[in-house]
C-alpha cells in the first residue's frame, strides 16, 4: 500500500495553507511572516525576531555553586542536588524511528531525577509539528526547557537560544572535535547556541536476491555509481521490483537522493562565499539527463508523491527492490520478516563524477532562554551527552544515528552487524544543506522551500533538464542574493 500523497502539486499556484506546510519544517518566525505577505500578493511585514521572556529575578534562578572565589582552580560546575532540588524541567523531542530510544530517555531522566532531585519530563510530538511548537513557545516565552532540533534550526533560533560553549568545549575535549558537517550546521557564527548529537543517515538498501536474479556480477558489492545504480534499476522493473524513491515534500528521504546526486554531478547551492550559486553547472545538467533518461524504465513512478514512510512500507512489502533510507527498514524487518532482514544488504550512498556524497548536517540540542532553570538545563545536557549516558543512546537506536565524532565510531553497536557498517561509512561523506556554505538561516529557507527537491520534480514532469536546473538556480538566486 502506498503512502498519501503530500501536498506536491507542481505547476499550480501556491497556497497559503500550502506554504504554511511546507514551512512548518523549516524556516524561523519572522521568514514564515515575510513568505505569508508574499503569498497573499501583498507587501511583507517586517516582523519582530522572537524576544526572550524577561527572565525570574536571579534569586529564582538555581545557582552553580562551583565558581566561588579561590585561590587554586576551581572544580567543573557538577549536578548539585542541593541546589537543583525541587526544580522542574521539561524537554521536547521529536519521536523517533527506533521507538526504543524514547523508551530509554524517559529511563535517563528518572537516573538524573533521583541523582539531583530535579523533577524532569519528556515530551515527543511527530516531526512535522516539533518546529511550529517550538515557534509558538519562543513567541510566547512559555514552554519546554531544552529543545531537540534538526540541523538548520539554531540558526532560526539564535536569538531565543542560550550559550552552551562550556559544555560543548568539555565534550570536544573529552571525545574530540566534531566532524565538519556538524560544525557547520549547529554552529551560529562563532557561538555554540546547541549542542550536537550527530544525525540519522542513510544508505542504499537491496534485496541481495534481487541483485542476483538481476544478473548483478557480484550481489555483496551492489552498484558504487549512479550510473550503474540506474541501470540494475532498469533490470529490477523487469522483474517487477523497481528502484522506489520518494520526491515529495517531505524532511528525510527526497533529500538524501536530491542533495546527494547534485554533488556528485558537481553542482552546490553556493560557493564557500555563501552568496555565488553554483546550482546550473553543466556537469548537473547532463546527469539529470541521464537521471531522466532512466526514469521510467527504472524507477517506481508514482515516487513524486511519496513520503518519508512511504518506501519503508513498500521494500518490506515486496514492492520494490531498492532505496535510500536508514537503517530502520532493517531493524524493523529483524522483528517483522526475518527473512527479508536476512536477505537485505546496504552499501554507501553511490557516487559520480564530482565524487561522493552523503546530505548530513547534525541534530543538536539547545535551551531556550526563557527556560526558568537554565542551571539544570545545562546540568541534564552536560550529564546526558557526557559517554556514560550518550552512549546508551547510540546503542539503542542500532546504527540509525551516527554520532557527532570519530569518538563513538568504532564502538561494537557499529561495527557488530556488517550489514551496518555502510551507515557508519556515511559521516566521511557528509555535506551540510548550503554546501560550500554554512547550514544557516537561506540554507534553511532553500531547504524548507524544497528547492532541490522541486527541481527533481519538475525535471521529472517536464522532461527538461536544461529548464528545471535553471528555475532552481533562479530560486536560489533570490534566497543567497538578499
Amino acid at each position: 500500500m502506498r503512502g498519501e500523497p503530500r501536498g506536491h502539486r507542481l505547476g499550480s499556484k501556491l497556497t497559503r495553507r500550502g506554504l504554511l506546510r511546507g514551512l512548518a519544517v523549516g524556516a524561523a518566525v519572522p521568514a514564515v511572516s515575510a513568505l505569508l505577505a508574499a503569498c497573499a500578493g501583498g507587501q511583507a511585514t517586517p516582523t519582530p525576531a522572537p524576544q526572550p521572556t524577561p527572565t525570574a529575578a536571579p534569586a529564582a534562578q538555581p545557582t552553580p555553586t562551583a565558581a566561588a572565589a579561590s585561590p587554586t582552580p576551581a572544580a567543573p560546575p557538577t549536578p548539585t542536588p542541593v541546589v537543583l532540588k525541587g526544580t522542574k524541567l521539561n524537554i521536547l523531542f521529536g519521536t523517533f524511528f527506533v521507538p526504543e530510544t524514547q523508551d530509554l530517555m524517559k529511563q535517563q531522566l528518572q537516573e538524573f531525577g533521583k541523582e539531583t532531585g530535579v523533577e524532569a519530563t519528556i515530551d515527543f510530538i511527530n516531526w512535522p509539528d516539533l518546529q511550529p511548537k517550538i515557534s509558538a513557545a519562543v513567541q510566547a516565552g512559555a514552554g519546554p526547557d531544552i529543545v531537540g532540533m534538526w540541523d538548520t534550526w539554531p540558526s532560526l533560533y539564535k536569538d531565543a537560544l542560550v550559550d552552551v560553549a562550556e559544555i560543548v568545549e568539555k565534550r570536544i575535549k573529552g571525545e574530540g572535535d566534531y566532524f565538519d558537517w556538524v560544525k557547520k550546521t549547529v554552529m551560529v557564527g562563532d557561538q555554540w547556541l546547541s549542542i550536537p548529537i550527530g544525525a540519522p543517515t542513510s544508505a542504499q538498501v537491496y534485496r541481495k536476491s534481487l541483485l542476483e536474479k538481476a544478473g548483478w556480477p557480484d550481489p555483496n558489492n551492489p552498484p558504487d555509481t549512479w550510473e550503474d545504480l540506474f541501470k540494475i534499476g532498469v533490470e529490477f522493473k523487469k522483474l517487477g521490483m523497481p528502484l522506489g524513491q520518494a520526491f515529495g515534500h517531505s524532511t528525510g528521504d527526497p533529500p538524501s537522493f536530491c542533495y546527494a546526486f547534485m554533488w556528485a554531478y558537481g553542482a552546490m547551492e553556493v560557493e564557500a562565499d555563501g552568496k555565488t550559486v553554483a546550482f546550473n553547472k553543466p556537469q548537473f545538467v547532463e546527469g539529470m539527463k541521464l537521471f531522466l533518461s532512466y526514469w521510467k524504465p527504472a524507477f517506481d513512478e508514482t515516487g513524486l508523491s511519496w513520503d518519508d514512510a512511504t518506501n519503508n512500507r513498500a521494500f518490506l512489502a515486496g514492492q520494490i527492490g531498492w532505496t535510500f533510507n536508514g537503517s530502520s527498514i532493517y531493524i524493523a524487518a529483524k522483528k517483522q520478516a526475518p527473512d527479508i532482514a536476512e536477505d537485505i544488504i546496504h552499501h554507501i550512498y553511490p557516487k559520480g563524477p564530482a565524487g561522493r556524497f552523503n546530505n548530513l548536517g547534525s541534530w543538536s540540542v539547545g535551551i531556550l532562554k526563557y527556560s526558568k532553570n537554565v542551571a539544570g538545563a545545562k546540568a541534564f545536557l552536560e550529564w546526558w551527552t557526557a559517554p556514560e549516558q550518550f552512549r546508551k543512546w547510540l546503542e539503542i537506536q542500532q546504527g540509525y544515528q551516527v554520532a557527532p565524532t570519530q569518538y563513538y565510531l568504532d564502538d561494537p553497536y557499529y561495527k557488530a552487524d556488517p550489514k551496518l557498517v555502510p551507515y557508519v561509512e556515511a559521516a566521511k561523506y557528509g555535506r551540510n544543506k548550503g554546501y560550500a556554505g554554512l547550514g544557516n538561516e537561506k540554507a534553511a529557507e532553500a531547504f524548507a522551500r524544497y528547492v532541490v527537491v522541486d527541481t527533481f520534480a519538475r525535471a521529472i514532469q517536464s522532461g527538461n533538464a536544461e529548464e528545471a536546473i535553471q528555475w532552481g538556480a533562479s530560486e536560489l538566486e533570490k534566497i543567497y542574493s538578499r
